[in-house]
């Protein structure tokens, strides 16, 4: 049996860390729960199952962590979360990483990873999702 997609999941707060954590365990996906950016770097740099990273680019350094991930596996897939995406510029996206209206709903997110996991990583593609 083929293991599951692991994402790793850096929230900006651990309310909303605990709710998507669990809504993606029920569709399937194992996670690992980061707290803060560095510890997801942590994860990054120890873990190459790793498929998906999901990071709140509210964050401090949640942009480069994002880009620190895409260098050191030009496979893996990011997705941003933030209240405003359309107040980022372009430049500050890893290529083909879509972004996430917060707040969402465990099943939106379950559905951007699905269309990311279906497609090459680094495509481009549509930069701002529900």
């Amino acid at each position: 049996m083929a293991r599951p997609t692991l994402v790793l999941l850096v929230p900006g707060d651990s309310l909303t860390g605990l709710l998507t954590e669990s809504g993606l365990t029920s569709y399937g996906y194992e996670v690992i729960l980061a707290q803060r950016p560095d510890e997801a770097l942590d994860h990054l740099r120890s873990n190459r199952r790793i498929k998906v990273l999901v990071v709140d680019a509210d964050l401090p350094n949640g942009f480069g962590l994002a880009r620190f991930a895409r260098a050191a596996d030009p496979k893996i897939h990011v997705i941003y979360t933030l209240r405003t995406p359309s107040k980022i510029r372009e430049s500050e996206l890893v290529q083909g990483a879509p972004c996430l209206r917060a707040p969402y709903h465990p099943h939106q997110l379950v559905g951007v990873i699905g269309g990311l996991l279906r497609r090459p990583s680094g495509e481009d593609g549509e930069t701002n999702a529900a």
